[in-house]
């Protein structure tokens, strides 16, 4: 495990047990049926986990109706671009923004359903998340807990390993007929078309704001610039999802990067297995450099290159 992700764990870890207490869990035989659906419908999601090849964990085991979410707020100066959630200058606290003076931050609240390896129970906004949502979250935290990785390696590889499981389980379950499939599906191939345009306004962003710190342009031109590629941003974002995100800024575009600089690479590892899941899993499980520490961005990117190597060669 990376001593950046090590870090995050133990804040992460002190942060829950003043937002958790010692007992949130509701025994079970409590639930209404439509709750107890719910969990039953983890068992076998579990089940199904279990058949691909993966370990199990100890996520999603109870449900807590005062657990709500894990609520966090990323943020970075408005003209900084991080790498991705493991680049230091992203910075993350616990709670909202609104009690911090945050000015001449670009800031991203995120009211998380889940987080992995936490023994996360399932949250009461997680147990209130539509279907597709609610079987996505739960194969894509349990991921997390089979490879140990940069963020920027373990997210586009849960999202890969969640959305296609999701999608094998659903039609198994419901069929490909069913609302839910056709939503998986349908989310699965924006997101891929998401990812050209996140790759696409990171490098202009990056580049706009090379330009700034060489002294090419001025502070009022840099934010000008920086407005117009947000509007163009948001607009194609928008047409593709359907919903323009709320916080398009820096430290939004950084955390969603995480997931996308390396997805359609993942994608394509996927695609040559000739979309078999399990021997993707394999080859994810198998990415080299797991449990290596960095302390820079550019020894996290020499990582990350490790990584893309390997899998170039097994795509």
């Amino acid at each position: 495990m990376t001593m950046l992700k090590k870090a995050f764990l133990v804040l992460l870890s002190v942060l829950l047990i003043s937002t958790t207490g010692c007992n949130l869990s509701r025994p079970q035989t409590e639930l209404s049926d439509e709750l107890q659906e719910r969990m039953q419908l983890v068992e076998e999601i579990k089940a199904f986990q279990q058949d691909l090849g993966l370990k199990e964990t100890d996520n999603f085991q109870t449900y807590s109706d005062e657990l709500e979410s894990y609520d966090y707020f990323f943020y970075t100066p408005c003209l900084t671009l991080p790498y991705s959630l493991d680049d230091p200058l992203l910075l993350c606290s616990k709670g909202k923004p609104e009690n911090y003076n945050l000015e001449g931050y670009d800031v991203f609240f995120y009211s998380i359903q889940a987080i992995a390896g936490v023994e996360t129970p399932v949250t009461s906004s997680l147990m209130q998340a539509p279907l597709s949502r609610f079987i996505h979250v739960v194969f894509h935290e349990d991921w997390h807990e089979q490879i140990d990785s940069s963020k920027g390696i373990e997210e586009p590889s849960a999202e890969i390993i969640s959305y296609n499981a999701a999608l094998l389980f659903t039609e198994k379950k419901f069929g490909r007929d069913s609302a839910v499939y056709r939503t998986l599906n349908e989310q699965y191939d924006s997101k891929l078309r998401l990812s050209l345009v996140y790759q696409q306004y990171y490098n202009k962003l990056s580049e706009l704001y090379a330009q700034y710190y060489s002294g090419e342009i001025t502070e009022e031109s840099t934010l000008s610039r920086k407005a117009k590629l947000i509007e163009g941003m948001g607009d194609e974002l928008e047409e593709i999802w359907g919903v323009r995100p709320a916080q398009l800024n820096n430290a939004y575009i950084a955390f969603q990067m995480t997931y996308f600089r390396h997805f359609l690479l993942m994608h394509q590892v996927f695609v040559s297995t000739g979309y078999d899941l399990s021997d993707t899993i394999s080859i994810f499980q198998s990415i080299p450099n797991q449990g290596t520490s960095f302390e820079t961005v550019e020894e996290l990117k020499g990582v990350e290159s490790a990584v893309t190597t390997y899998l170039i060669e097994n795509s």
